[in-house]
């Protein structure tokens, strides 16, 4: 099991979450640390796999920007861990988590292409990962304050 995360480092993470830009000598300065501690948390929490500063867009803002949830049902429950990872390797997905209720999987997907795009995915790419039975798709029309990871980075955009 990982060390929990202490006050410092809950700090540092709710900072950063504010705006991930922070000059760490600021960050050091807000948390009365020195900037060479900060720089230790920050190295440690991302070796941890514990935080990752990204660039995200805001998808109301984005022209051709659009996202999607999927809830899909796996063939086998017992190999949900290996389809969720195969899931996630998917440049569209943005997350994914085995969940409880009538899905075994939901996921989230970010489309640049539209419903072409997304039927795409849903009819050829999805179904490749194997195991699927069953696929329900939700497409975002409008959401509030929902930053996603740009599919594919900005290539695609």
């Amino acid at each position: 099991m990982s060390p929990s995360l202490d006050r410092l480092d809950k700090d540092l993470i709710r900072l950063l979450q504010a705006d991930g830009r922070v000059p760490t000598a600021r960050l050091a300065e807000q948390l009365a640390v020195t900037t060479p501690t900060i720089r230790s948390r920050l190295r440690t929490l991302m070796q941890r796999g514990i935080l990752r500063v990204v660039g995200m867009v805001n998808q109301q803002q984005a022209p051709g920007l659009s996202t999607a949830l999927i809830g899909i049902n796996i063939e086998s429950r017992g190999k949900l861990a290996e389809q969720l990872q195969a899931l996630t390797a998917l440049p569209q997905v943005h997350w994914a988590a085995v969940v409880t209720g009538r899905f075994d999987i939901i996921a989230e997907v970010a489309l640049t292409k539209g419903v072409e795009e997304l039927f795409n995915f849903t009819s050829r790419i999805l179904p490749s990962i194997g195991r699927v039975t069953h696929s329900e798709t939700f497409v975002v029309m409008r959401a509030s304050n929902k930053w996603v990871c740009m599919p594919g980075g900005l290539a695609q955009w």
